[in-house]
């Protein structure tokens, strides 16, 4: 393993615990919400005896016929910018991981 390796690794488990932390808060100051669940290049939150998922960005179309996008809460600002500031160049999303507020981490499912 080079040293490139283990520091990209390093910075990779940092911002998984912060995309952890990030998401615990939501989950916590928004009760409603059940779980958390990233993979495959994407992230969302579950409702509570609901099929509902919550995305973090929700796409609209501006005067001139152009999609952006915006977030979906003002809640989810946090999260949404460091996943999208880091994912490009730790691929955070690829990373699988679901839990609860308080639940343990799965990661295999």
């Amino acid at each position: 393993m080079t040293l490139i390796d283990k520091y990209y690794n390093k910075a990779s488990d940092l911002a998984l615990k912060e995309v952890e932390r990030l998401a615990r808060q939501v989950l916590k100051d928004h009760p409603e919400l059940d779980e958390f669940i990233m993979c495959m290049g994407s992230y969302f939150f579950t409702v509570k005896n609901s099929e509902e998922n919550i995305l973090p960005y929700t796409e609209k179309m501006n005067i001139s016929w152009n999609y952006y996008s915006e977030d979906t809460f003002p809640y989810l600002k946090p999260i949404n910018d460091f996943i999208g500031k880091w994912d490009n160049y730790l691929k955070l999303t690829g990373e699988p991981m679901r839990f609860t507020a308080k639940g343990k981490i799965v990661k295999n499912w």
